[in-house]
C-alpha cells in the first residue's frame, strides 16, 4: 500500500497532465486527504439509534460540556457596591484672626501630627501683650496700696479698742467721783439744815456736784461714740448672730470696721487677676499663631495663600488620614438583620484591577435612609502605601456566615430559571432528562442547588440550548 506522501505526489503528477475538469476533481480528493491527516478524532458523536427511538443527537466537545456534581465549601455573603472613604478629615482653620504670614502646605504633601503648617502675623498680639503687662504693673501697685490701707485699718482697730478701754476707765472714774460728791452733798445738806455749814459752802458743794455730774455725762457720751461699730447691735445689723466668745466677737467687729478697706483690697486683687487672665489669653493666642497639623496624613486641599486675611471661620486647607480607610456600603434594609460588627469584607477597586482587599465591619448606622431604604455600613481596611484613595469605586462582598458544604452548579446549566425554581439537564444511563430543582443564592458564576439533584449526579454544564430530553450520548476515545 502506498504511503500518503507517494499518493500526494502521484496525484500532483496526474493533476498536471489532465484537463480542467479532472483538475477540479483532484482538488476535492486532495482536500479530503489533508483533512483526514490533520484533524483529531471527534470524541462525542451521534449513535445511530438501533431501536425505533427518534432521539438521536451529536454532542460536540466545543458546544456541550458535562460535569459531575460535587459539594463545595461556600460562605454566605452579600455582594454590594461601595466607595472608599477617608478615616479622618480635618479642616485646618485658625483660632486667631489676622494676616496669613507663611503657609507650608501644598496638595499631596505628607504632614505629621504636630508639624508646623502655617503662621499668622504676631505683631498686633505682641503689642497688645505689652500694654496688658504695663497695666498689670499699675494694678500691682494698686493692690499694694489697698493692702496698706487695710493693714492700717486693722492697726486703727487696735488703737480704737485701746481708746474704748480708756474711755470706759475714764467713765468709771467720773462716775465714782460723781457718786462720792452725791453722797457728800446729801450729808452736807443735812448739816446745812442744822446750821452746821454756811450757805456759801453749800452753794460751792452744789457747784462741784454739778461739775462732776457734767464730766460724768461727757465721759459717758464719749464712750458711746467710741463704741459705735463695736456694739452687739452693730453685729446683728450686719446679719450675724451674737457670738458666744470674745474672740469671735472681735473677728466680727474687725470685719465690720474694716469693710471699706477690705473691699478696696479685693477689688484691686480682682483687677490684677483679670489682667493676668488677659495676659494669659494673649499668650495663648500668640501660641495659636503657629498652626500645626492635628494628625498625620495628606494635604487634600489648599484654600488660601500667604498674605490673605484669615478669619475664625476661614478654612486654610484640608488634611486626610488614609493610613486606614473605610469602605462605605449601603445595605438594603431587609439584609441589615444579618450584618454584624467585625464581619469580614472582601472587595476590589476598578482602579487596581483584580487585587482583593480585606477588612472588617466597623460601623453600622443606626437609621434607615427614608429615600433609598438602605443603611450605611462601613468596613475599616488597612491601607499600606496609601493605594486606596477616597472616592474609589469598590465591588465588595460581605461575608455573613462561615463556609459550609453546598451543591453548586454553573449558572449557565440552569434553564427556565426564576427566583426559587429552575430546571436542569440530568444525565442518567447516557440519556438526557429534564430535572426540576430548587435554587438558592448566586455566588458569582455559580448557583446553589437546594434540592432536586445530589452529589455525584452528572449534568449538562454548558450548551443547554443545544440539548433536549431524550438525547442519547456516549463519550468516545
Amino acid at each position: 500500500m502506498k504511503k500518503p506522501g507517494e499518493i500526494l505526489r502521484s496525484a500532483i503528477d496526474w493533476f498536471q497532465t489532465r484537463n480542467k475538469r479532472a483538475r477540479a476533481a483532484m482538488l476535492v480528493l486532495l482536500a479530503i486527504i489533508i483533512i483526514s491527516t490533520l484533524i483529531p478524532t471527534i470524541t462525542l458523536i451521534i449513535l445511530p439509534n438501533t431501536d425505533d427511538s427518534e432521539t438521536n443527537e451529536v454532542f460536540g466537545r466545543d458546544s456541550i460540556e458535562l460535569m459531575t456534581v460535587k459539594k463545595k465549601k461556600v460562605a454566605d455573603d452579600i455582594e454590594i457596591l461601595g466607595q472608599i472613604v477617608y478615616l479622618e478629615k480635618v479642616n485646618i482653620s485658625s483660632k486667631v484672626a489676622g494676616r496669613l504670614e507663611r503657609l507650608y502646605l501644598y496638595e499631596g504633601k505628607t504632614v505629621d501630627r504636630g508639624e508646623l503648617i502655617a503662621e499668622i502675623e504676631r505683631m498686633p498680639l505682641e503689642l497688645n501683650l505689652k500694654e496688658q503687662q504695663a497695666e498689670m504693673e499699675v494694678a500691682a501697685r494698686s493692690v499694694d496700696l489697698a493692702r496698706a490701707k487695710y493693714e492700717n485699718a486693722l492697726r486703727g482697730m487696735e488703737i480704737k479698742l485701746k481708746t474704748i478701754e480708756k474711755a470706759k476707765a475714764d467713765l468709771n472714774d467720773k462716775k465714782v467721783s460723781y457718786d462720792n460728791m452725791e453722797r457728800m452733798l446729801k450729808n452736807k445738806d443735812e448739816l446745812f439744815k442744822m446750821g452746821g455749814i454756811s450757805e456759801s459752802d453749800m452753794e460751792s458743794l452744789k457747784a462741784q456736784h454739778t461739775t462732776l455730774y457734767t464730766k460724768y455725762l461727757l465721759a459717758k457720751s464719749d464712750l458711746d461714740i467710741q463704741l459705735v461699730g463695736f456694739r452687739d447691735e452693730d453685729i446683728q445689723a450686719e446679719g450675724h448672730e451674737l457670738p458666744d466668745s470674745d474672740a469671735k466677737k472681735y473677728e466680727f467687729i474687725k470685719q465690720i470696721n474694716t469693710k471699706m478697706e477690705r473691699a478696696e483690697l479685693e477689688a484691686a486683687k480682682s483687677r490684677i487677676k483679670q489682667l493676668e487672665k488677659n495676659v494669659e489669653s494673649t499668650q495663648m493666642l500668640l501660641n495659636e499663631t503657629y498652626i500645626r497639623s492635628p494628625l498625620t496624613g495628606y494635604v487634600a486641599a489648599k484654600n488660601m495663600e500667604s498674605g490673605e486675611m484669615v478669619k475664625n471661620e476661614s478654612v486654610i486647607g484640608i488634611i486626610l488620614n488614609i493610613s486606614k480607610v473605610f469602605v462605605s456600603m449601603n445595605v438594603n434594609e431587609q439584609d441589615i438583620k444579618i450584618i454584624k460588627k467585625n464581619q469580614s469584607v472582601e472587595f476590589t477597586v476598578d482602579a487596581l484591577g483584580e487585587e482583593v482587599f480585606k477588612g472588617k465591619i466597623d460601623r453600622i448606622t443606626p437609621a434607615v435612609d427614608p429615600k433609598t431604604r438602605t443603611v450605611e455600613v462601613k468596613a475599616i481596611v488597612n491601607n499600606p502605601g496609601n493605594r486606596l484613595l477616597p472616592g474609589m469605586f469598590a465591588r465588595a462582598k460581605i461575608i455573613t456566615a462561615e463556609k459550609s458544604d453546598k451543591i453548586m452548579v454553573p449558572s449557565s446549566a440552569l434553564i427556565k430559571k426564576d427566583e426559587k425554581d429552575a430546571e436542569i439537564y440530568l444525565i442518567s444511563k447516557n440519556l438526557v432528562f429534564k430535572q426540576k430543582v430548587k435554587i438558592g443564592k448566586e455566588y458569582g458564576s455559580e448557583t446553589e442547588i437546594l434540592e432536586g439533584i445530589s452529589e455525584d449526579d452528572e449534568i449538562i454544564a454548558k450548551g443547554v440550548t443545544m440539548a433536549y430530553p431524550g438525547m442519547k450520548v456516549r463519550e468516545t476515545k
